[in-house]
């Protein structure tokens, strides 16, 4: 922790970490010094998870109106195959060291980034009080998530009233957000959660507010239907086979691995989603972009990073996405039009092939 990040007031933090080893041995070496040379992808899964939460760098963000805002990067130093509920204890106190962190800093508001934000997810009441405000940046990712699917469905000329919408993970924080937020817009849900019996619970509710719903923990059994997929969940499992034709899918999981996994791609239109666009720019200092940056334009991110940002942007700093459940369609639709105000917008559709075209 350097003395200069102490001396100043920083607008928001970010709290995240690396999808994959290949990422993080990229993302190390970078930040060590030309003249040690480089460690080997062995030397660094040895040491990796012993390194504390700490700065790595700060930013500095643009917006449409002028202003400009500093924040700084934290990286908890979690693991990439050590996410699962049995390592749980041991990374919510990486992810409770990475808030002390961003607190000593004076960070007003911290975003939650990728898997961060599901380790606390519904259990961000002990930090109420606290001068440093956090949010999940859920509100946000769930709106990238259902412009993209409005304005892909646009493109392709599907008429969203006459789909079948699937949703994967739907018992999770953006699942239910985005469910909510189409009920009376589709014609019917296909809901998809490991838990049986939250699952059970929500498709009622929905079913009970007017909604046709089917919902099943086997997504074998319900991909046949689905016109439109959208992948909410964090999960290196999921297996999209037997899909109908065409379909447009939602890549909005982390990380966002999904085309991976399918043999064959016809008839898909995949893209990744609850990215956002900085339209007015970033910099980093130091500028490791070139060590861990894998977007085909400048200047995208997730929309849990960015979420932060617009609400410092509005001086607007509060527990905005606290725990599960709580994201409503007006949260949604004022955190989107914030961002849109300040020149942060729906990314560019893309996918790990690149743009699309």
């Amino acid at each position: 922790m350097s003395a200069n990040h102490k001396l100043e007031q920083l607008d928001f933090a970010v709290i995240g970490h690396q999808e994959s080893w290949n990422d993080i041995k990229a993302f190390i070496n970078g930040m060590r010094s030309d003249d040690v040379g480089d460690l080997s992808l062995e030397q660094v899964k040895n040491t990796f998870g012993y390194i504390p939460p700490r700065s790595v760098f700060k930013m500095k963000v643009r917006s449409k109106t002028d202003a400009l805002i500093h924040g700084v990067y934290i990286e908890t130093f979690i693991e990439p195959d050590k996410l699962g509920m049995q390592h749980l204890r041991t990374n919510i106190t990486k992810v409770n060291e990475a808030i002390a962190v961003a607190q000593s800093l004076n960070a007003k508001i911290i975003a939650l980034g990728g898997f961060t934000s599901i380790v606390l997810e519904g259990n961000l009441s002990t930090f109420n009080t606290t001068e440093t405000k956090i949010t999940t940046g859920n509100s946000l990712t769930a709106a990238y998530i259902l412009k993209g699917i409005e304005k892909a469905s646009k493109k392709f000329n599907v008429d969203l009233k006459s789909s079948n919408v699937l949703i994967i993970g739907a018992t999770g924080d953006i699942g239910m957000a985005c469910t909510n937020y189409l009920k009376g817009s589709v014609k019917n849900f296909l809901l998809c959660a490991r838990n049986k019996r939250r699952l059970e619970k929500f498709s009622n509710e929905i079913s009970e507010g007017g909604c046709s719903v089917s919902y099943d923990t086997d997504l074998s059994r319900l991909l046949p239907q689905a016109d439109i997929i959208i992948s909410a969940a964090s999960s290196n499992d999921i297996a999209i086979e037997h899909y109908k034709k065409p379909v447009i899918i939602c890549d909005a999981g982390y990380p966002k691995n999904l085309e991976l996994k399918i043999a064959k791609t016809e008839g898909i239109s995949l893209f990744h989603g609850g990215m956002g666009h900085i339209g007015y720019g970033y910099d980093f200092n130091p500028d490791y972009t070139k060590h861990f940056y894998r977007y085909p334009l400048p200047h995208i991110g997730h929309g849990c990073v960015l979420e932060a940002v617009v609400l410092a942007f509005e001086n607007k700093f509060e527990n905005y996405s606290n725990g599960k459940g709580n994201i409503s369609n007006l949260k949604i639709d004022d955190i989107y039009a914030m961002s849109i105000k300040h020149g942060l917008e729906l990314a560019p559709f893309y996918n790990s092939k690149g743009l699309w075209t």
